[in-house]
C-alpha cells in the first residue's frame, strides 16, 4: 500500500490566495489581523491591484497603519487614490509621527497639502508639520517625537507618577528620560531604574547625568547611527543649535537606516545613484530601473571602447603572437577582482570609520605590500602556467610581469579612488568598481600589449 505524503503547510502568500479566490472574506479578515504587518506587507506586494485593495480594507484601522509603513511609497500612493483622502488620513492617524512624516513627504505636492489639512489629531499635525521641513536623511528627518521629558525641578514622585499616567495613556516608550529646563534646553538625561531607585522627595535634578551624547537636527542620519552603535545607546536625544530638544532616534531607527545605507552603498558601487529607491528598482516599472542602471553602463561602455581600439591599434602584435593575446582576459579578470577586492574594503573602512583620512599614507602603504605579494604569488603560477603550456620561458616572463605590474596598479587605483571621493566630500561607493575595472582595462591592455611588441623578436 503507498504510503501518503505529508500534506505540506501552506505558507501566508498560498492561504491568502486561497482565500481571495475562494472569496472567503471574514475568513481572511481573521486571518489578516493576527499577522504581524511585516509579514502582510510583502504578500500583499505582490498581489495584482485589486487583491491588494481588497485585503488592506479588511485590515483593522490600527493594523492597517501599521502595514501602510511597510509598503512601499506605488502601493501607498496607489491606495490613497482609491480610499479617499480622508479614509487615507483616519489611517495615518494611527500611526508614529515619523513614520506618518516618512509616508506623507513621498507624496506629490497636491495630495500632501490635501492631506496635512485635514489630519485629525492636532498634536499629530503640528509634529509632521515640523518635521516634514527636515531632509528625509538628517537627524531631524528620522527622529521622532514619542518620548518623555521631564522637569529638572520635579520631585522624583511626581516625575514618576508623570511617567506612569504618560506610559499608560499614550503607549510611549521610555528608553531614557530626558531632562530640559523650563525653555526646554537639554540638560540631563534618567534612566527609569534610577527613577525608581530615587528617594521620593529628592529632585530629579539631584539623580540626572549631565554627560549626554547628542546629535544636531542637521547631522547626518549615518553619523546618528555610528554614534549609537559605538556608545551602545537605546536612544539618542536630538537638539538644534541652541540645545533645545528636538527628538529622539532609536535603536530600531538605526536598524533602518544601517540597512538603507548598506544597500545604498551595494548599488552605488555597482554605478547605480542613490537617488533611486531600492523597492521601485525590484518591484516598479521597467523605465524607471533602466533610467537607474544605464548612465554608469553608457560610461563603462565609452571607456571599454576607448580599450578596444587600443587593441586595434595592435593589430600586428596580435597577428605576429595570437598566444600572447590570449592570456588578456585573464590579466584583466585578476587585475579587476584585485582592484574590486581593495575598492570594497577601502569604502567599508571609511564608512564604518576605521579608516581615518589623516593617516591616508599608511593606509596606501599596506595596501601596497598585500598588492605586491598577492601580484607575487599570482604572476608566479600564472608565468609558469604560460611557460609550460606552450614552451616558452620568455612568454612566461612577460605574463608575470603584466601581472603583477596590473594587480599592483589595481590596488593602487582601489585605494586611491575612495580616498578622493570622501575627500571631496563625495560617497566613496559612488561607482567605484565600474570605474576601477574600466580604467584598469584600459591600463592593462595597453601596458601589456606594449611589452608584447617590444619581446615579439623572442615569441615564436
Amino acid at each position: 500500500m503507498p504510503v501518503k505524503k505529508p500534506k505540506q503547510k501552506q505558507t501566508l502568500s498560498e492561504k491568502i490566495t486561497e482565500l481571495l479566490e475562494n472569496n472567503q472574506d471574514y475568513d481572511l479578515k481573521d486571518l489578516l489581523n493576527d499577522q504581524y504587518p511585516q509579514d502582510i506587507a510583502p504578500v500583499l506586494e505582490n498581489l495584482k491591484e485589486e487583491g491588494k485593495i481588497l485585503c488592506f480594507s479588511l485590515l483593522d484601522l490600527e493594523n492597517a497603519g501599521n502595514v501602510l509603513t511597510e509598503l512601499s511609497s506605488e502601493t501607498q500612493m496607489m491606495l490613497l487614490k482609491t480610499l479617499g483622502i480622508e479614509k487615507f488620513s483616519g489611517i495615518i492617524s494611527q500611526i508614529d509621527v515619523d513614520d506618518a512624516t516618512d509616508i506623507i513627504i513621498q507624496l506629490p505636492e497636491k495630495e500632501k497639502s490635501a492631506l496635512l489639512k485635514i489630519l485629525p489629531d492636532p498634536v499629530q499635525l503640528a509634529h509632521v508639520q515640523e518635521l516634514i521641513h527636515y531632509p528625509p536623511e538628517s537627524a531631524g528627518g528620522r527622529m521622532s517625537t514619542d518620548f518623555l521629558r521631564l522637569r529638572s525641578d520635579m520631585t522624583i514622585h511626581l516625575a514618576f507618577n508623570y511617567v506612569r499616567r504618560q506610559a499608560a495613556e499614550y503607549k510611549a516608550q521610555v528608553h531614557y528620560l530626558y531632562v530640559v529646563d523650563n525653555t526646554n534646553k537639554l540638560v540631563g538625561v534618567i534612566s527609569l531604574r534610577n527613577l525608581i531607585c530615587a528617594p521620593p522627595n529628592d529632585l530629579v535634578a539631584n539623580h540626572m547625568s549631565t554627560d549626554i551624547l547628542t546629535c544636531k537636527v542637521t547631522d547626518d542620519q549615518e553619523n546618528v547611527a555610528k554614534t549609537i552603535s559605538k556608545y551602545d545607546l537605546i536612544a539618542l536625544p536630538i537638539v538644534d543649535e541652541e540645545n533645545t530638544l528636538k527628538g529622539i532616534v532609536t535603536i530600531d531607527d538605526v536598524v533602518d537606516i544601517l540597512n538603507k545605507e548598506t544597500t545604498e552603498d551595494i548599488y552605488q558601487s555597482s554605478g547605480i545613484s542613490d537617488k533611486f529607491r531600492s523597492d521601485e528598482l525590484i518591484s516598479g516599472k521597467v523605465t524607471y530601473a533602466v533610467r537607474a542602471r544605464l548612465p554608469w553602463l553608457l560610461i563603462t561602455l565609452a571607456g571599454e571602447a576607448i580599450a578596444a581600439l587600443i587593441i586595434a591599434s595592435y593589430d600586428k602584435t596580435i597577428i605576429s603572437a595570437p598566444i600572447a593575446v590570449s592570456f588578456m582576459p585573464l590579466l584583466s579578470g585578476l587585475s579587476g577582482n584585485v582592484g574590486g577586492q581593495t575598492a570594497t574594503i577601502m569604502v567599508r573602512g571609511l564608512v564604518t570609520g576605521d579608516i581615518d583620512l589623516k593617516n591616508t599614507a599608511k593606509h596606501i602603504f599596506h595596501e601596497l605590500k598585500i598588492g605586491i605579494l598577492i601580484g607575487a604569488i599570482c604572476s608566479l603560477i600564472t608565468g609558469l602556467i604560460a611557460w609550460l603550456q606552450h614552451d616558452q620561458p620568455v612568454l612566461g616572463l612577460v605574463v608575470a610581469f603584466a601581472l603583477i605590474c596590473s594587480i599592483i596598479s589595481a590596488v593602487l587605483l582601489g585605494t586611491i579612488f575612495p580616498i578622493l571621493l570622501q575627500c571631496f566630500k563625495k560617497d566613496p561607493a559612488a561607482a567605484s568598481s565600474p570605474i576601477i575595472t574600466t580604467l584598469l582595462d584600459i591600463l592593462t591592455f595597453t601596458f601589456y600589449l606594449v611589452i608584447v611588441s617590444m619581446s615579439l623578436r623572442y615569441l615564436h
